[in-house]
């Protein structure tokens, strides 16, 4: 059976040939750009080729600057990214230790003179060698994430407002801030947990009442979106997002909208409501010991822990069992180019590949 590191090579040459591919174009799409180089990215960050992981984080947040409008493409740009993807070439073709590291700065150099901003503490770990610790390390993916979540809901509240009755756009927002709403790390940012359970609780009443989104309700969405946005910069900073006016806003239209009309069943991210998912009812517990608490606020909700399973009598198959820890992940890699070919022509089925793939991130680590 192929290694782990023979598995990371072969996905990260995909990635690679992807982006030269891309780039055979005049102009072209940036979402697709930024698409690859995070998955290049999370795939180093699976594998723990950190390295790779430094240099095509820059890169990524390069290509989110883009696709955001942030920067725009230019020969420049356009250069800088073909630059990156000769890095992680060279990076990943090996070689002495030291010559490798100055690759690896001169690959985050290539962005931050671009005015692309890095996590604190990037440059640091690429001079001395060192890994980040596992609080900076899920800071750092939950940034990324927070990202991308609030591009969802931006996307969502646009499709919303044309079509209010637009299920689609609902599961999209679920499917997208499912990863980090499951991370066992969530409560460590009460901030962001408090927002991703308010969209996750609005959502669950919008699939109760069976109606059209209503105005106030993507109020709560757009609400969201800033508090997620507002909460991405500390984060990448390695740092606590502090309370804020848009967390303490959706907190009251959150009280607001249960009292009002309930809970709401819980949904899952595939459609509509699901037995056997656990729901995120309103709690008053206070955060665990390692969560900091927000001041000057009224309690968070936290997702009512799940239920132990019950006993089964179900036979095993023992071939499931010859899986675990780096073998089960070294087979879901091995899997993952047949499970992308068999969903390529599905947008939201490859997105769903994307933040599966984030999950077994979170489980490895």
């Amino acid at each position: 059976m192929a290694t782990l590191t023979e598995f990371f090579d072969s996905e990260a040459q995909r990635y690679l040939e992807t982006l030269t591919d891309l780039l055979r174009g005049s102009t072209p799409n940036p979402d697709e750009v930024y698409r690859a180089a995070r998955a290049l990215r999370g795939s180093a960050q699976m594998a723990r080729e950190d390295r790779v992981y430094r240099s095509a984080l820059a890169f990524e947040n390069g290509a989110r600057a883009v696709a955001q409008g942030t920067l725009a493409w230019s020969d420049d740009i356009a250069g800088r990214v073909r630059g990156s993807i000769a890095d992680v070439q060279r990076i990943i073709a090996g070689g002495d230790a030291s010559d490798l590291d100055a690759v690896t700065r001169a690959s985050v150099e290539r962005w931050t003179s671009a005015g692309v901003e890095m996590p604190a503490g990037a440059d640091a770990a690429a001079a001395s060698g060192q890994k980040r610790d596992a609080v900076q390390e899920f800071r750092a993916f939950a940034a990324a994430e927070v990202d991308g979540i609030s591009e969802a809901l931006d996307r969502g509240v646009q499709a919303l407002s044309a079509q209010p009755m637009d299920r689609e756009a609902l599961k999209t927002i679920l499917r997208r801030q499912r990863a980090l709403l499951g991370a066992a790390r969530l409560d460590e940012i009460p901030v962001v947990a408090e927002i991703l359970r308010a969209v996750e609780d609005l959502t669950r009443v919008i699939v109760k009442l069976d109606i059209g989104v209503k105005r106030e309700w993507l109020d709560i969405f757009r609400v969201a979106r800033e508090g997620l946005k507002a909460a991405g910069e500390p984060l990448r900073a390695n740092q606590d997002p502090p309370p804020s006016n848009h967390v303490a806003r959706l907190r009251h239209m959150r009280e607001e909208l249960l009292e009002r009309y309930g809970t709401g069943e819980a949904v899952s991210a595939a459609g509509g409501p699901e037995q056997g998912i656990v729901q995120a009812k309103p709690m008053t517990e206070p955060p665990p010991p390692t969560a900091t608490p927000i001041a000057d606020a009224s309690p968070i909700a936290y997702a009512a822990p799940m239920a132990a399973a019950a006993p089964t009598d179900e036979v095993v198959d023992v071939v499931s069992l010859q899986y675990s820890g780096a073998a089960a992940l070294r087979r879901a890699l091995e899997l993952r180019a047949d499970v992308e070919t068999a969903v390529e022509s599905n947008p939201d089925a490859r997105e769903a590949v994307d933040e599966l793939f984030d999950l077994l991130r979170l489980a490895q680590g």
